[in-house]
């Protein structure tokens, strides 16, 4: 069960368009990558069991779990 933060979170991005996702995800992922990794795991659990679609925001989301990783490598 999601707790009101987390729905707050997954509405937040996912509402918005895939770039506005993309940027803030990118964004979270230089700042905080192993948080970006999380966000990025727990979205695209959210999409796959609620059946979402939504293709753009998708790769926008691995995009960032990337920048995480490459990030999270570097350190």
């Amino acid at each position: 069960m999601l707790n009101q933060a987390t729905r707050k979170m997954a509405v937040q991005l996912l509402g918005t368009s895939a770039s506005d996702c993309e940027c803030t995800m990118l964004l979270a992922a230089q700042n905080r990558p192993m948080a970006a990794l999380e966000q990025v795991a727990f979205l695209l659990q959210l999409m796959n069991i609620s059946g979402q679609e939504k293709k753009a925001h998708r790769l926008a989301l691995v995009k960032a779990g990337r920048a995480a990783l490459k990030k999270l490598g570097e350190l």
